[in-house]
């Protein structure tokens, strides 16, 4: 059996990024008090949360390079991959500059909800859109409501349409 190598060595990577995160970078970088009432508003906590699911991400991208055999790869069109993805590099350049642009009036709830549509279904064409339309509407959303309801952190927002 021939092994994605690309693929084990990113996750072995990330594997170990994660490690490094977990024991010693988090640890020594983050202060925690000792009286934080609720464990999600504890500085540590979403770092580590974040490093865990790295540490799994890795784990499973080393397992999916080890369960799969190596597909051949074509030499073909390589000018013309190259072109498209000039073409693709350019068109991002200009949304993520036209998302700046926007962001003050649209705000970051309403913006970034937009954005997330539009990149994923029309930029990148993602098969399944109706799942990409309801991630870029509930998870600004809830994002929102956390930070300011839970955490009490003011998010901006758009005079045209204000969350409460």
């Amino acid at each position: 059996m021939v092994f994605k190598n690309r693929d084990f060595s990113i996750g072995a990577g990330v594997l170990l990024l994660s490690l490094m995160l977990i024991y010693y970078i988090v640890p020594a970088s983050v202060v925690s008090p000792a009286n934080v009432r609720l464990l999600v508003l504890d500085p540590a906590f979403w770092p580590n949360v974040i490093s865990w699911m790295m540490l799994l991400i890795g784990l499973a991208m080393m397992a999916s390079s080890l369960s799969k055999k190596q597909k051949a790869e074509s030499s073909g069109n390589n000018g013309l991959l190259a072109c498209k993805k000039e073409w693709y590099l350019l068109l991002l350049v200009l949304f993520f500059t036209g998302y700046y642009l926007l962001l003050p009036d649209l705000g970051m709830v309403w913006g970034s909800s937009i954005a997330y549509i539009l990149l994923s279904v029309v930029i990148c064409k993602t098969q399944y859109r109706i799942s990409a339309v309801l991630v870029g509407i509930l998870l600004p959303i809830t994002l929102y409501a956390f930070f300011y309801h839970v955490a009490g952190i003011s998010i901006p927002q758009s005079e045209m349409m204000r969350l409460p």
